[in-house]
């Protein structure tokens, strides 16, 4: 179930989403290859001595292209492929287009890198110093301030003053530990990247991935709860990086694949949410449930009577008085045994009979509730990253914002309402006879539903961040089951290596294919780390 928490020491293992509206395309309807830096070197046949270029495809936009249209462009460039085999350096028209972006989105960036020359060593130490101070400055700034927005909320509800919040925001831990996490990866990554660039007089993928893995070693600084997060997260964005940069190349695609893998993460993130709740981290199985506002202890009954365990029928009548039941919600759980069929919905949302009633409540509050949230995370950024394209177009800029925050609101109350009335709706069809059982995979089953129809309700873009941002939870959420059935074995200081493991990979790409990483993660190093 994707969220942004408003607790701010949870904010951490949220990344945050910097939005960038690419400039417009060329008016020629292909790309030159010297524009892409990308050499297209082949074997010659024993027929030619001229090496033999594949030719982009077709202009066709991206936007617009089906699947079908990208296999035929695969099959009408392999027809002028030597021998039939892929020529070194060869892209499809979308990782061509894609890397035109990538060069030309850099210049809407307002906060200048710091840099110095790297034809010595003591220029390598400046540079990498230089580069240290801004990347822990600029990501202690960003994340204070937005500590400070989401700490506001808590302002607003008479939870804090704002002294409180201040405080925590700029001198404490969370925001001083990642500055410093930033500060060190980059003073890391720029130091011996360019020192192995100086020494091997060569600048590759080699001197990125070496560079990468040994500025891994700075998520120590990090509490072992946010090691674990930016671990899991960029794990799954190194995977992606290699997805990409398969398709690039021609080798795989997968239609809808971000919005697949999206439920199935949702299924299993889900399926804790209401059978395995330790399983999931406290603020974010906190979120789930003041989000979706049914009762923890009625999960708890819930989960009793699947597994086969009798419920205290007291506890159930006294759950559904504390929160409000009408009386026909008190008549139904007075008549309840020990040993009932299944919670029925008079525990699940007490305070309404009609469950119609209640999901359209609750898609109005949630949407008011993730709507603050989701405004603070899209429009900082906004404002500290692109101020340069703000002032220059502020009415397309902020209605585009607005809109997507709204849309994004919108997602979750749907996944919200989706997910409660599969519930629902399971417990109408056993009461009037028509299913018999209440298995507790049909809770995986409901997650991976509710989040596969939700998921088209967000843009396109976003839908792969999406899933990236609850694959680790899911993940997460495995492996303690499994581990609780002992499965699999602890292994101490794994987060660090699968971290370093998955910078080395990232690095590598950022070092000479930027454009298989996803738009996130290039202006997440951009923005913040620089150019090495």
């Amino acid at each position: 179930m994707a969220e942004h928490n408003d607790d701010t020491s949870a904010l951490g293992s949220s990344y945050i989403t910097i939005e960038h509206t690419p400039p417009p395309s060329h008016s020629s309807s292909t790309v030159s290859i010297s524009d892409l830096n990308i050499p297209l070197m082949t074997k010659s046949s024993s027929h030619a001595k001229k090496p033999v270029v594949s030719q982009p495809s077709s202009p066709t936009s991206r936007a617009n292209k089906s699947r079908k249209d990208y296999k035929k462009e695969i099959e009408n460039d392999k027809a002028s492929w030597p021998n039939g085999k892929r020529p070194r350096g060869y892209r499809t028209s979308e990782g061509k287009e894609l890397a035109e972006k990538s060069k030309n989105y850099k210049s809407g960036v307002s906060i200048p890198h710091l840099s110095a020359p790297c034809n010595t060593y003591q220029g390598v130490l400046t540079h990498a110093l230089l580069g240290a101070i801004r990347s822990g400055g600029v990501s202690y700034g960003l994340k204070a301030l937005v500590n400070l927005c989401l700490g506001m909320l808590k302002l607003m509800k008479g939870k804090a003053t704002f002294g409180h919040i201040f405080k925590d925001a700029f001198l404490g831990a969370d925001a001083i530990r990642f500055g410093s996490f930033f500060g060190m990866f980059s003073f890391l990554w720029k130091f011996v990247n360019n020192g192995l660039k100086l020494h091997r007089g060569k600048d590759d993928r080699l001197n990125g991935a070496i560079a990468g893995a040994i500025a891994g070693l700075a998520l120590l600084i990090e509490s072992h709860e946010r090691r674990v997060s930016f671990a899991q997260q960029m794990l799954i964005r190194s995977m992606q990086g290699v997805y990409n940069a398969g398709k690039h190349r021609g080798l795989f695609s997968f239609r809808h694949g971000d919005a697949a893998l999206f439920a199935i993460a949702c299924g299993q993130v889900m399926y804790a949410y209401t059978m395995q709740p330790d399983s999931i981290p406290p603020e974010y199985l906190k979120f789930m449930l003041n989000t979706a506002r049914v009762p923890a202890e009625a999960l708890a009954f819930n989960r009793a009577r699947v597994r086969g365990f009798p419920v205290d029928v007291s506890q159930v009548q006294a759950l559904v008085k504390r929160f409000k039941g009408t009386p026909k919600s008190i008549e139904t759980a007075a008549a309840l045994t020990e040993y009932t069929n299944i919670i029925p919905c008079a525990v699940l949302h007490p305070a309404f009979d009609s469950c119609k009633v209640n999901n359209a409540e609750r898609f109005v509050q949630v949407t008011k509730n993730i709507l603050p949230v989701y405004a603070t995370l899209n429009f900082v950024p906004l404002l500290i990253l692109r101020m340069k394209r703000l002032l220059a177009d502020p009415v397309n800029i902020l209605s585009k914002t607005s809109f997507n925050t709204l849309r994004s609101s919108v997602f979750l109350a749907v996944f919200v309402v989706l997910y409660q009335s599969q519930i629902c709706g399971h417990r109408n069809l056993l009461k009037s006879g028509w299913v018999q059982g209440n298995n507790k995979y049909l809770y995986w089953l409901f997650g991976v539903t509710c989040s596969g129809a939700a998921i088209m309700v967000e843009q396109e873009s976003r839908r792969a961040e999406l899933a990236m941002y609850v694959l680790p939870k899911a993940a997460e959420s495995l492996y303690k089951i499994l581990y609780q059935k002992n499965w699999i074995k602890a292994v101490k200081h794994w987060e660090v290596m699968v971290f370093s493991f998955a910078m080395s990979l990232i690095m590598s790409f950022y070092q000479q294919e930027e454009q298989v990483l996803s738009p996130f993660v290039t202006k997440l190093i951009y923005h913040i780390l620089g150019r090495n």
